[in-house]
């Protein structure tokens, strides 16, 4: 029996092409994803055809960054799965890995200062 081999893995979903289509034969995602990595898709998509699953994961990609986890419940697909899809459309550039965005100190020491203030006030 092929290690594979099982109803996530071979049947046909019912609106779609099955998770072995989705994935090109692919078990792991050939880039460092998890759940909270953030990506976003360019303006212009790739050049040639895209399933319908990375076509919906390039949409919620543009014009802001999606977590894997968002995609993944959005698309309605198991994480693993998502992370194959996702890296093999970083592979053809189509996402990108968005950087989390970075805090000064003194954005935390503001931030602070704000909770005492409002604690204070209670």
């Amino acid at each position: 029996m092929p290690p594979f081999d099982g109803p996530s893995w071979t049947h046909e979903l019912a609106e779609g092409p099955t998770h072995l289509i989705l994935t090109g034969g692919q078990t792991r995602p050939s880039h460092p994803l998890e759940v909270a990595t953030l990506l976003t898709a360019p303006k212009v998509p790739p050049p040639g055809p895209l399933v319908p699953e990375a076509e919906q994961a390039l949409a919620l990609c543009r014009g802001q960054p999606s977590s894997v986890a968002e995609i993944s419940a959005l698309l309605n697909l198991p994480v693993q799965i998502t992370k194959v899809l996702l890296s093999r459309m970083m592979d053809r550039q189509a996402l990108f890995l968005t950087a989390p965005a970075t805090h000064s100190p003194d954005d935390h020491l503001a931030l602070l200062e704000a909770i005492r203030d409002g604690l204070q006030r209670l």
